[in-house]
């Protein structure tokens, strides 16, 4: 019965074209994720909700800040409410000068994905889509994976119009808080996201023979 099974799906992933991240283009990641029509989710926030495939889970969460995890690597989400309550819509301008610079467009959703290199074996990722953005520095030959997993949370992400009435429709202190522009990235801006690495990299150096104060931090 074993042997039967595989079979089949030997068989099955011949006819339907099997491939593995690794041989995809990122534009085909892209694109392939942009195109799933995946209504699954399992992570729930206050005005949203999303999903969060095996092998990743949340750490950290706040009203629109999300600190989520895999085996490797951090990534950092921003939920841009304002921007989807408000309907704002700001184009992106592919650039010559990252590693990688493309606009996502898909139907009435859009953003884009930028990754610009480091050092010799480390990569920024930012990429933008569904009025929500994920930032994560990952080895290169972890940029496709990353990107593939990134696209899927987006993609996944659902706005819950009335719990954002209520909480940015009058102008509340969530609102006025949130000041993470998700149109902008690290080439126009200081990003946050490295400024934290960096200051957490400053910092372990500097207490490296401290054993409280590395306890303390948790990591």
């Amino acid at each position: 019965m074993k042997k039967k099974i595989i079979l089949i799906l030997f068989i099955s992933c011949i006819l339907c074209g099997c491939t593995s991240i690794q041989d995809k283009t990122i534009e085909q990641i892209i694109n392939d994720s942009t195109s799933k029509n995946l209504r699954v989710v399992n992570t729930y926030r206050k005005g949203y909700k999303y999903n969060l495939a095996k092998g990743l889970y949340s750490v950290d969460s706040t009203d629109f800040n999300e600190v989520i995890a895999s085996r490797d690597y951090k990534y950092y989400l921003y939920v841009d409410g304002v921007s989807y309550y408000n309907k704002v819509i700001e184009k992106y301008e592919e650039k010559k000068e990252p590693y990688v610079s493309m606009a996502i467009v898909h139907e009435d959703k859009y953003g884009y994905l930028e990754i610009n290199k480091l050092s010799s074996d480390e990569y920024f990722i930012e990429i933008m889509y569904n009025y929500a953005k994920i930032e994560v520095v990952v080895r290169e030959r972890d940029i496709k994976e990353t990107v593939s997993n990134s696209m899927n949370i987006l993609k996944s992400i659902r706005f819950n119009n009335s719990i954002l009435k209520n909480v940015l429709g009058d102008g509340t202190t969530q609102a006025k808080e949130f000041d993470f522009d998700i149109f902008e990235t690290a080439s126009s801006k200081n990003s946050e996201y490295l400024e934290a690495i960096d200051a957490d990299i400053y910092q372990e150096d500097e207490s490296v023979h401290d054993s409280d104060l590395i306890e303390s931090r948790g990591d």
